[in-house]
């Protein structure tokens, strides 16, 4: 049998290793895990950025379809602008010559345009109980 001593230094020395060994395993799995981090990080911070200038071209794409359909707006616009002064001119214009030449059909449609107002407005039935002033 051994001596109590020398089992004890036995002991020791294997719970010094396994200590040892473990303290190794566990080192190297904090390595692993802090590779897999920051590889996760570096995939994370590439994908972020991806997006970012994704978003910033459809904003600039956005934003120049918008400046065209501006632009496109105002051109329409000023075209329908221009075509109703025309309008207007030739119809002062035709006006004009109704005046001259036909002074009593224009005074004609002037009163047949008052009398359609008028027929169009609401019949007044008189004075009501609350509309009397004292």
């Amino acid at each position: 049998m051994k001596p109590l001593s020398e089992t004890a230094r036995e002991t020791t020395a294997k719970v010094s290793e396994v200590a040892q060994k473990t303290a190794e395993n566990a080192k190297l799995t904090a390595e692993a895990a802090k590779a897999r981090i920051q590889d996760g990080y570096g995939r994370a911070r590439a994908a972020t950025g991806e997006l970012a200038d994704r978003t910033r071209v459809a904003t600039s794409e956005l934003a120049a379809r918008g400046r065209e359909q501006a632009d496109a707006a105002r051109e329409v616009a000023g075209e329908a602008l221009e075509k109703g002064k025309a309008q207007a001119k030739r119809a002062n214009s035709k006006l004009k010559d109704v005046a001259e030449k036909q002074p009593l059909a224009l005074v004609a449609g002037a009163v047949a345009i008052g009398a359609l107002l008028g027929s169009l407005l609401p019949k007044g039935g008189g004075d009501k109980a609350g509309d009397k002033d004292a």
